[in-house]
């Protein structure tokens, strides 16, 4: 095969996504400053073109297709998915279902935690990207201590369940079937958590790349984080082309490319022997290289720049982290006796110190 097709293997599909969401990003803001007669005229070549850009993309793996072509066909079929739209949730009944667990769970919550206090209102935020009991007092001391992040689910956040169902399936031992009975359940747990949650595009983001990765790793591929980053940025779009001009999509994005290439220069200037002086290093590594690549949006869409976000992450990561490993534990024991109510008390301990923390740092 061709060596411009033999780039497939690689960062193609880095220019390919990036191609397609330029081209549904440019389309958008085309039809958004033409009258209805060329945006029809223009879906119809739009239409015309895809369809010949399908027909060559089928043609990969049997003639050589030079790279240029296929990101410049991608990029049409970007404007075309613009232009035929975004699946609806209306209706459906895997988004009736899930939000019939997000009653439920939302339910357990208010039976475990104080109703109506501020520790529910942050415990349902963490679980299941549930905000509506989130006072505005309490947004804006999360808000002016750099932890909005958290209140927000994220990468973050799919990162703790994942480290979460890794440990709890590491009791099945590491032979070939119990990995594949492992990746299968991790992977179902995390999609579903994805769909309660209301597959906002950080979650996708996060779920889509941790799947790509675990797909890599039965079938013996490379594992590569930046091309996991583009593949689940064009499902997204594929599924929802107004994706891009979400803020959270932009955030979420700007973050991840942040670790990517800043987190290991950063994280290599200090070699920390001790484990708190590593935990603590490595923290702040983490958080300048997101601060560093989304600061631009936070002071164009926000206005502000958290001052004490390291401090911030540094305490209030490792609360959260806790409170959500805790969170099903307290769930799926809550009718224990000696069991559930202990640990209903630890997590609103454990809640209450993360906004106390929080009340302190957004007061200095």
């Amino acid at each position: 095969m061709a060596e411009d097709i033999e780039m497939g293997k690689g960062r193609d599909i880095i220019f390919y996504a990036l191609a397609y969401i330029l081209g549904d990003v440019l389309w958008q803001v085309f039809l958004s400053s033409f009258g209805i007669t060329a945006i029809i005229f223009l879906a119809a070549a739009t239409a015309a073109a895809a369809a010949f850009c399908i027909a060559i993309l089928s043609r990969i793996g049997r003639s050589s297709v030079p790279a240029g072509l296929l990101t410049a066909c991608f990029g049409i079929l970007g404007a075309f998915g613009a232009v035929i739209g975004g699946i609806p949730r209306e209706g459906m009944a895997l988004f009736a279902r899930a939000e019939e667990l997000k009653a439920a769970v939302s339910g357990i919550m208010d039976s475990i935690l104080p109703a109506n206090s501020d520790e529910v209102a942050i415990a349902k935020a963490l679980a299941i990207g549930d905000k509506s009991m989130l006072s505005a007092a309490l947004k804006s001391q999360y808000k002016a201590s750099g932890a909005m992040h958290l209140l927000a689910l994220s990468g973050l956040h799919v990162g703790v369940v994942y480290a979460f169902l890794n440990a709890i399936l590491s009791i099945l031992g590491n032979s070939r079937a119990t990995r594949a009975v492992k990746r299968t359940v991790i992977l179902a747990s995390l999609w579903t958590f994805a769909i309660v949650s209301g597959l906002s595009s950080s979650i996708c983001r996060a779920v889509t790349m941790i799947t790509v990765y675990e797909i890599c790793g039965i079938l013996g591929a490379d594992r590569n984080m930046l091309r996991s980053l583009a593949i689940s940025a064009l499902l997204i779009c594929l599924f929802n082309p107004d994706a891009p001009f979400a803020i959270g999509f932009q955030l979420s994005y700007c973050a991840v490319i942040g670790i990517y290439f800043f987190y290991p220069r950063l994280k290599s200037l200090l070699a920390a022997r001790s484990l708190p002086m590593k935990y603590i290093w490595n923290t702040l590594a983490l958080s300048i290289s997101c601060q560093a690549a989304t600061a631009p949006l936070s002071l164009l869409y926000f206005g502000s720049f958290p001052k004490y976000f390291m401090v911030t992450n540094l305490v209030a990561i490792p609360l959260s982290s806790a409170a959500m490993w805790l969170m099903p534990i307290t769930i799926a024991a809550r009718n224990i006796p000696f069991i559930g109510v202990p640990g209903g008390k630890v997590l609103l301990g454990i809640l209450q110190t993360l906004n106390s923390v929080i009340d302190i740092i957004a007061s200095l």
